[in-house]
């Protein structure tokens, strides 16, 4: 239980660096919150295909064992 409170609360923190970074960079709040959404949707997803890649190419579940 203690990591998925961890996981979540990584992620509202995730969602505003990542907020308050696109903000900075455009001014534009709906923009921002736009990259908020997506950024890490799109991380999540690359994440999935990373974890398939690497458990091919290095011998099954070594990098989950960590």
């Amino acid at each position: 239980m203690r990591a998925a409170r961890k996981a979540v609360a990584f992620s509202i923190v995730h969602f505003f660096v990542g907020l308050a970074v696109a903000y900075a960079l455009t001014g534009q709040a709906a923009l921002a919150a736009s990259v908020a959404v997506v950024e890490p949707a799109v991380n999540a997803l690359i994440h999935f295909f990373y974890e398939r890649w690497h458990e091919g190419h290095h011998g099954g579940g070594a990098a989950l064992a960590l």
